[in-house]
């Protein structure tokens, strides 16, 4: 029976708080389409269609992502998640499956209307399961593939998410230090589209030691 349905993302927070995952969640598993890409996107019908591909031709018993974001920033519940997916060979058990229809080989993120949202699934994703950052995986780090395509990067993505996360909780933003995920308390504004911080937590969470009886003439000087 088919299950893809389009949400807004309150609903899909929603959604999350109210369904029972009854199997262990440790990851989060980044994919594009590939095939089809953000310009044969069609709306609901194209979602449809990589089910029917998955069930058909695959011979899996619905679509093998969890969730399916267009290039228009809609989000598509696919896949239940109290199910295990069948989107990344032998880490279907305990992952969450969230694709993108684009081509990131191709396809430039910075034109990708989809993207934003995204960001916001995976960090909702995260809150739900209690899972850190590094819990985002790309599927290349699995199989012999490109997916989610060149055209993205593994620790941008992470950050994004990160902010996007602190967005929707209305807390200010975190530095997190990858690729071990440590939070850095240290005060961070967004001020202009310039994230500033306060130096000396995060310069000793770096190493750093600040020799305070060393300033002189608005320098600072740190040693390891």
């Amino acid at each position: 029976m088919p299950t893809e349905r389009e949400v807004s993302m309150e609903e899909f927070r929603r959604h999350l708080a109210q369904t029972r995952v009854g199997r262990r969640i440790d990851e989060v598993v980044i994919h594009h389409t590939w095939r089809p890409t953000a310009a044969q996107y069609r709306g609901i019908e194209t979602v449809r269609g990589v089910r029917r591909y998955h069930m058909g031709v695959r011979g899996w018993s619905d679509n093998g992502y969890h969730v399916m974001i267009g290039p228009d920033g809609r989000v598509f519940l696919c896949r239940p998640l109290h199910r295990s997916g069948a989107h990344v060979s032998g880490r279907n058990a305990h992952t969450v499956g969230v694709s993108f229809i684009a081509n990131f080989d191709l396809d430039k993120p910075e034109d990708y209307g989809g993207l934003e949202t995204g960001y916001a699934v995976v960090a909702a994703l995260l809150e739900r399961f209690d899972l850190p950052t590094k819990a985002i995986r790309f599927h290349r780090e699995f199989a012999p593939k490109t997916c989610p395509g060149l055209k993205l990067s593994l620790s941008e993505f992470r950050r994004e998410v990160v902010a996007a996360g602190a967005r929707a909780s209305g807390s200010r933003p975190r530095i997190v230090l990858l690729p071990e995920s440590r939070v850095i308390e240290c005060d961070a504004q967004v001020q202009d589209g310039v994230t500033r911080v306060e130096l000396r937590p995060l310069a000793e969470a770096l190493g750093y030691r600040i020799h305070d009886h060393l300033r002189d003439q608005g320098k600072l000087y740190l040693a390891r």
